[in-house]
């Protein structure tokens, strides 16, 4: 989150000070973002992998702390639940063969998270919430013991001033509420980062907004939070209300939740983003960093990145000081998993969509006001592959309404064309958007084998925990095979 936080008890003056290098922050980066050479280089991509730690039977393994401990790595990171942990890759060149890269560091990673759980009796989940996940696994002895978290919770506790309520409906409905934020460690990503030329930042970002509604339906793989049935893509949800720090008829003016879609297409710059960010949202982590804002070389520009880590867009603007200062747009939509073959061909398609749109984004724009788009993604974490999205028509000039599975179709030439121009070979992209194509041929992503299996499973006579056990079972023998989830047999 940009700093080191070694503190969670704050005063008005730290506060105070906060908002004020802040409020500086956005002036310096005002005027990098002016000069002609910031932010030149090679379009490059990065990736972030959060899994679960269960032992065999799929209970939760409070064990984040011990992996880290064992592996000595800086880029494994303890997540806010001791049952989950990170993995950071190594950033890759969009040019050339990224995908079989980048399918080799996730698979590399998972070894070496697996290797260290197995000294524990344990075993490494990538999934977007653990189907066996149970009520009591979610009280205050989840939460990681370090002062970012604790910090972090303990501001957005005082601005709600009442517990986290959650509630969903799918085929099931679930009401829980909690005095901590702990149903928000429930959700784990696949987070993936793309290196952006400033100067094409804004048709960028709005390309990637209005693809990802599209991504995020055929990567679902959270149909099930507490055994309930609920969204293909319940993360969405629930990551949304577990830390809704916003007073419900307080007679105040409602901010946008810190969890967010948007709110609008980006007009000229990233710029707008960190600006908007931070006219909308008070600080909860006030740590100052000692350095000048304007020292020499690339800005740190420390408290702005704190404070952008404390906000959730599903899509983010991204500044780092690294290699002469760089922007960067993080995608923050897509679940954990199944398989390094699924995400790395999660990753092909995205990149691949957003580069081969955003030369006439402008014009598509056009014809779908951004609320639309707002509604494709939470339609498509609903639905899934099922959902049925409004689309830009371009000869007409207005929306129309698709099945998801029929667009996806028609836009996978984009995604071929964007890679091959920016410089990705044929042979890389090519299989991976091939896993693409199969899983829309056969219906079927992580979330609908999930739902498919507990069915089986139910139908033999399993109870509800039970039938996501076995299927747990099944979910973990798919991802040692590295098969694509379309197909993994459904037989039980």
């Amino acid at each position: 989150m940009g700093l080191n936080i070694d503190r969670d008890d704050f005063t008005a003056s730290d506060f105070r000070r906060f908002d004020e290098r802040l409020q500086a922050n956005l002036g310096v980066l005002q005027d990098l973002l002016r000069q002609p050479d910031f932010g030149a280089g090679d379009l490059s991509l990065g990736a972030e992998l959060e899994t679960y730690i269960t032992d065999d039977d799929g209970r939760i393994l409070p064990l984040n702390q011990r992996l880290l401990d064992d592996l000595q790595d800086p880029l494994v990171q303890l997540e806010l639940n001791r049952f989950n942990i990170e993995y950071n890759l190594t950033p890759l060149p969009l040019a050339g063969r990224p995908f079989h890269a980048l399918e080799r560091q996730l698979l590399q990673a998972l070894e070496r998270l697996q290797g260290a759980a197995a000294a524990h009796r344990g075993r490494i989940v990538p999934i977007g919430i653990l189907p066996t996940l149970r009520a009591e696994d979610l009280g205050e002895h989840a939460m990681t013991d370090l002062p970012r978290y604790r910090a972090l919770e303990r501001e957005l506790k005082r601005l709600r001033g009442e517990d986290f309520s959650v509630e969903i409906n799918g085929d099931d409905t679930i009401r829980v509420s909690s005095s901590h934020v702990v149903f928000e460690g429930a959700n784990t990503s696949y987070q993936l980062h793309l290196r952006v030329e400033p100067e094409r930042f804004a048709d960028t970002f709005n390309t990637l907004q209005l693809v990802t509604p599209l991504v995020l339906a055929l990567a679902a793989n959270s149909p099930l939070f507490l055994q309930k049935r609920l969204w293909d893509e319940t993360r969405i949800a629930l990551f949304k209300q577990s830390v809704d720090c916003r007073l419900r008829d307080s007679g105040r003016w409602r901010q946008p939740s810190r969890v967010a879609f948007g709110q609008g297409w980006v007009r000229r710059s990233a710029w707008e983003l960190f600006a908007e960010t931070v006219a909308l949202h008070p600080p909860i982590i006030p740590v100052c960093d000692d350095a000048s804002p304007r020292r020499d070389g690339a800005p740190a520009l420390a408290e702005l990145r704190l404070h952008m880590g404390t906000v959730w867009p599903w899509n983010r603007a991204v500044y780092d000081p690294a290699d002469g200062g760089h922007l960067r747009v993080e995608m923050r939509a897509l679940p954990s998993g199944p398989t390094a073959r699924d995400m790395a061909a999660n990753s092909a398609l995205v990149l691949g969509l957003v580069l081969g749109l955003r030369d006439d984004i402008e014009e598509r724009l056009s014809a779908i006001p951004f609320r639309y788009a707002e509604y494709n993604f939470y339609r498509a974490a609903q639905s899934g592959l099922d959902a049925r999205l409004l689309w830009p028509h371009r000869q007409h000039h207005r929306m129309v309404e698709m099945p998801i599975v029929e667009l996806l179709e028609r836009l996978l030439p984009y995604a071929r064309s964007g890679l091959r121009a920016a410089g990705v070979a044929g042979d890389d992209a090519e299989p991976f958007l091939a896993v693409i194509g199969e899983r829309l041929a056969s219906r079927t992503n992580g979330a609908q084998w999930q739902r498919r299996v507990l069915a089986r499973c139910e139908e033999h006579g399993a109870s509800r925990l039970e039938a996501c056990r076995l299927m747990l079972q099944h979910y973990c023998r798919g991802i040692a095979s590295n098969r694509p989830v379309a197909s993994w047999p459904t037989e039980v």
